[in-house]
């Protein structure tokens, strides 16, 4: 947050307007909070106290004064008074106070001679608010701290690490609707130095709301914003794949393979990309690269067994429903399947090997020993299941 109120008070308090005569009250207000503000930078607060309180009581009688309530300058006064009462006692009616004292000023100051002390007061109040919000925060009392920390940017407006704190308040508070809002603000904040985070968990916010055109969207957004990041990339392949866009992100993932050759997720996600369009040799051959970066990849050995299962179990049926196969070549597609599927089998036993209670990966091994007609193998593993 950048607040600079000490700076503009320092130039502007002192400079009252010349349009309508001073009044004592109002003078006296301008006295003493010029003071106060001069020992409060000066680090005595506890000194400068009372030359606040003075100026409150003076700006209490001018704001019901004949002379001085209809004025801009008594009312930005009165907002400067309660918008400082309101950070120091940390007090909600001082907070209102202040509120209402600057929407009165700023109606009645039509040539924006007080404008510059206005915006002091608001400031401050952008800072009575954040802080509440803090407190919100650290008491876990995240529906609160957003609304506080929303508030504070009514007067602090394009605050970019406001705008920040107040998403993450949405976000812990599951109000994923105003935390997408918050982001979307700082997406063209690119000097943010949460940027990247911000870009990349949006389209996760998309998804909670399951706006699944607008994550997919987000996250391409991502990969062009931070093209070289990884995070950014992968996600975009797992929506993809979520929704049914295998062809559209196979290019991506081989792409990213080429820049993060160790990263055994980007095979294994293509293998997946390959086999939803049945392409199961590819299939076979991406999640080979998987396992070869990593032996023990539970997910990479599952899958390359069934893309081998697979693409035998597509021979198969392709030769049972061509009638004008002689039964010698029948036979012998059969044979060929027969040796095709072993090379499943390492693959299924390393799985159940990795997890031997997964009933998944015991019953893609039952199938296996199934199609080979081992029934000793196939009665052993339906019983393991059956405990399970």
């Amino acid at each position: 947050m950048n607040l600079k109120h000490a700076l503009v008070m320092s130039a502007f308090l002192i400079a009252g307007s010349t349009a309508f005569a001073q009044t004592g009250n109002l003078k006296k207000a301008k006295t003493n909070i010029a003071k106060f503000e001069e020992l409060k930078g000066a680090g005595s607060l506890e000194l400068a106290l009372p030359s606040l309180k003075s100026a409150q009581e003076a700006i209490n009688a001018a704001v019901v004064h004949e002379k001085t309530k209809e004025l801009a300058e008594t009312w930005t006064y009165a907002s400067l008074v309660n918008a400082n009462l309101a950070s120091i006692e940390k007090s909600a009616a001082y907070a209102q106070t202040a509120k209402e004292a600057i929407e009165k000023a700023k109606a009645l100051d039509t040539d924006k001679v007080n404008a510059a002390n206005i915006n002091v007061a608001e400031q401050l109040l952008g800072q009575y608010n954040f802080n509440l919000g803090v407190g919100f925060w650290e008491g876990q009392d995240f529906p609160s701290a957003y609304k506080a920390f929303d508030a504070a940017l009514n007067y602090l407006p394009g605050d970019s690490t406001l705008t920040y704190y107040s998403g993450l308040a949405a976000l812990q508070s599951k109000d994923y609707a105003n935390a997408i809002k918050k982001y979307n603000e700082l997406v063209p904040v690119k000097e943010f130095s949460s940027h990247k985070s911000i870009v990349v968990d949006l389209p996760k916010l998309y998804m909670s709301i399951q706006d699944t055109a607008a994550a997919i969207a987000a996250a391409e957004a991502a990969t062009v914003a931070y093209p070289s990041d990884n995070d950014a990339a992968v996600q975009f392949i797992e929506y993809n794949l979520i929704t049914g866009n295998e062809q559209k992100v196979i290019d991506k993932i081989t792409s990213q393979m080429a820049k993060d050759p160790s990263n055994k997720a980007l095979p294994y996600y293509l293998g997946i990309a390959y086999n939803t369009t049945k392409d199961f040799d590819k299939a076979g051959a991406a999640f080979q690269k998987a396992v070869d970066l990593d032996p023990s990849y539970f997910e990479a050995n599952t899958n390359l067994a069934i893309s081998i299962m697979s693409n035998v179990r597509e021979t198969l049926n392709k030769a049972n429903n061509d009638r004008s196969l002689k039964a010698a070549d029948y036979n012998a597609i059969v044979a060929k399947s027969k040796e095709d599927i072993k090379r499943a089998l390492p693959y299924l036993e390393k799985a159940v090997s990795l997890q031997p209670t997964n009933v998944d990966a015991l019953t893609n091994l039952k199938n296996y020993y199934d199609f080979m007609q081992n029934e000793a193998k196939s009665n052993e593993l339906k019983a393991k299941i059956e405990s399970l």
